[in-house]
């Protein structure tokens, strides 16, 4: 068994449900986020049971050979929303198409020698250069203050409600942070308070349904304080609107 603090040396074969590295160290499995199959990597352990641990990468000793050299996102390490965008897109599908056929077969029992009939490889985004990015037209964003007072939006960090700034998701389409700024900078001018959640006052989050038209683009707010939506429309103008 593992002792918390220890550094180990860990050669990463499988990815986990959540996204997280997994590889052995004597027997003893460990789940490390940020690592992908084939990494070795160095990784000092935060949390040991019986017969599993978690740690936290320290260094990448040799990387994988379907590693990127850096994340499309600069915040992809820090925020709760990426776990796998450190890893090439064609080996992404590879992991994916595994990960179904594995649950086929060991979940659902189906026979092997069925699947390699029947079922087909991974479909992923066409045309050549196409990476998975820019394709998500609804998001959410929760809202709050950072240590100087100052809103703030962006998403959970993982398994916590400490808020990682970010405007701009890789992910969404990028009238996001058009959208996004619109509403900080109404709720600075206006002195609207982010939500406190030791205090259950304020607005919330970004229940995000964005409309993207000629003249309008939209996002549906929830305010903690009234219980009840607002819809934010940005005119082609650059005009804010709140309907009430």
């Amino acid at each position: 068994m593992m002792q918390k603090n220890e550094l180990v040396k860990v050669k990463i074969e499988d990815i986990g449900v959540g996204g997280e590295g997994i590889g052995k160290v004597d027997g003893y499995t460990l789940f490390i986020k940020d690592a992908i199959i084939g990494d070795v990597v160095k990784a000092k352990v935060m949390k040991a049971k019986k017969n599993y641990g978690y740690a936290r990468l320290m260094n990448v000793l040799t990387p994988s050979k379907d590693r990127v050299e850096e994340p499309v996102c600069p915040m992809a390490r820090k925020c709760g929303g990426c776990q796998i965008q450190e890893m090439k897109y064609p080996a992404q599908l590879a992991f994916k198409e595994a990960k179904v056929r594995g649950n086929l077969e060991r979940i659902g029992e189906v026979p092997t020698e069925l699947l390699d009939q029947i079922m087909h490889p991974a479909v992923g985004m066409d045309g050549e250069g196409m990476q998975p990015f820019r394709y998500r037209n609804k998001a959410q964003f929760p809202i709050g203050t950072d240590k100087d007072g100052r809103v703030i939006a962006g998403f959970y960090a993982g398994r916590t409600h400490s808020i990682i700034e970010n405007t701009d998701c890789a992910l969404g389409v990028e009238v996001n942070e058009e959208i996004l700024n619109c509403i900080l900078d109404f709720m600075e001018e206006f002195k609207i308070p982010a939500y406190d959640e030791v205090k259950h006052k304020g607005w919330y989050a970004m229940y995000c349904s964005v409309t993207d038209s000629r003249q309008m683009k939209s996002w549906y707010v929830w305010s903690s304080m009234e219980r009840r939506f607002r819809t934010v429309m940005i005119w082609s103008d650059g005009y804010v609107r709140f309907r009430v």
